[in-house]
């Protein structure tokens, strides 16, 4: 009978073979693979972890692999070697021959003989190069390979943020993201959570747990209640900043999945845990797409105070001919604009895009952005706020767009504007809006 840690190895490899035959972005294809994923367990943190460790070193991977190959294995091989090398960049030093030897049985499994005594002389070949590369990086070029980030985003947050900077941002990249519920902070939800404490462990941020390894299917009704939501504490700074009041109309664009929004409600219920905030209105807005039965979903689990959700492509369509057709206000205390964005602040969660987005991506993102905040800006009331956010860190996406968008507009002004790096948290940029 086969060693259970080599098939869940091999399966590991299979998965990374099926990703390259059309690579999606990454959670999109882990989500599609039932046939490997059938439930949340062993078998799928194995090869999550496995997966997402070679698009983190891709670059890295492919290079010292190009140094000992003289010829393009076939898929099932080149897949052995990219999954060992990834286990033996994130292996401790004393457990890198363990992960070889393991990798090369797995090998034996699935590959020819031929094969397999070459990943095992590449394999090692493999951990020496890496351990020189680790030794002697010292400029950018050396940690944009180390770190497997493309050079141009590596020279781009130099620029913008300095060497040091542009290099912990790299290596944070590095690390596995870690899985955070926020918890509404109210007595039901408290007493709610507690049923479900072994599986969590406290953070840094108000309101936010960490999930501990393996235990997603512990926690997995917990998520079907109203009380908790999977997100990152990096989504807190915007629906903070703009500080929803009872009382108020809040408007939640670009809002799909809906995190935002449930916790625009939380906030502005604080001071009324338990009541009906009958005469506060959320409206949250997207496009006409599958992520709006998304948002339907989460908004229907708000349920004290009055919600309605919209599609409209905010781009191109008039929200305010939409509001109005549905006899809903047009203007608005409070409004939450989560721009579309580069994604350069969560490449740590979404290792993929690193290797999708280009430097014209950045600047047709800005133009977008600064679109789409003209058209909200007539929406908010005079004395209202807006916020705007990102998921980006760079300055031309967090600091540019809002203040080109608001060139020649004499009763708004920005507020506060800040980006915040990767660190605890994914990175974001946020600014407030007001209108006089």
């Amino acid at each position: 009978m086969p060693n259970t840690d080599t098939v869940k190895l091999a399966n590991a490899a299979k998965l990374l073979m099926e990703y390259e035959k059309r690579p999606l972005k990454a959670d999109e294809f882990l989500d599609s693979q039932y046939s490997f994923f059938y439930k949340y367990g062993e078998e799928r943190r194995v090869c999550q972890f496995i997966f997402l460790t070679v698009l983190r070193n891709k670059l890295l991977i492919d290079t010292i692999l190009a140094v000992f190959l003289k010829k393009m294995p076939r898929p099932v091989l080149f897949a052995v070697l990219k999954c060992a090398c990834a286990e033996i960049i994130s292996a401790r030093e004393d457990k890198i021959a363990q992960t070889v030897h393991s990798w090369v049985e797995v090998s034996k499994k699935i590959c020819s003989q031929g094969e397999s005594k070459l990943a095992n002389a590449v394999l090692r070949k493999f951990s020496q190069k890496y351990s020189e590369i680790c030794s002697n990086a010292k400029t950018l070029e050396d940690f944009a390979l180390l770190y497997s980030h493309p050079l141009w985003i590596a020279k781009s947050w130099q620029a913008q943020f300095g060497f040091e900077k542009a290099v912990r941002i790299m290596r944070k990249n590095q690390e596995p993201s870690e899985v955070f519920l926020r918890v509404q902070n109210t007595p039901k939800a408290k007493k709610e959570l507690q049923k479900y404490s072994e599986f969590l462990c406290e953070s840094e941020f108000e309101n936010f747990y960490k999930l501990r390894r393996g235990c997603f299917q512990n926690i997995k009704s917990f998520l079907d209640t109203p009380f908790a939501y999977i997100q990152d504490p990096a989504t807190k700074f915007a629906p903070t900043l703009l500080n929803p009041q009872k009382s108020e109309k809040i408007l939640d664009l670009c809002a799909a999945p809906g995190g935002k929004s449930r916790m625009i409600a939380d906030l502005a219920r604080q001071k009324n845990p338990d009541g009906f905030l009958a005469d506060t209105l959320l409206v949250s807005v997207d496009l006409n797409s599958p992520r709006l039965e998304k948002l339907k979903q989460n908004i229907s689990k708000i349920d004290f105070l009055k919600t309605v959700c919209i599609a409209c492509d905010l781009a191109n369509e008039n929200l305010k001919d939409i509001l109005e057709k549905s006899s809903l206000p047009a203007s608005f205390d409070a409004i939450l604009l989560d721009a579309p964005c580069s994604n350069t602040g969560v490449l740590r969660r979404r290792p993929d895009a690193r290797y999708r987005i280009e430097p014209k991506d950045i600047s047709n993102c800005k133009s977008l952005q600064i679109k789409i905040l003209k058209n909200a800006l007539p929406l908010l009331k005079k004395g209202g706020r807006l916020v705007y956010s990102t998921c980006s860190i760079d300055k031309s996406e967090n600091e540019e767009a809002p203040k080109e968008a608001l060139e020649g507009l004499k009763d708004f002004k920005i507020d506060h504007l800040q980006t915040i790096l990767p660190d605890a948290c994914d990175g974001a940029g946020i600014a407030l809006i007001k209108r006089q």
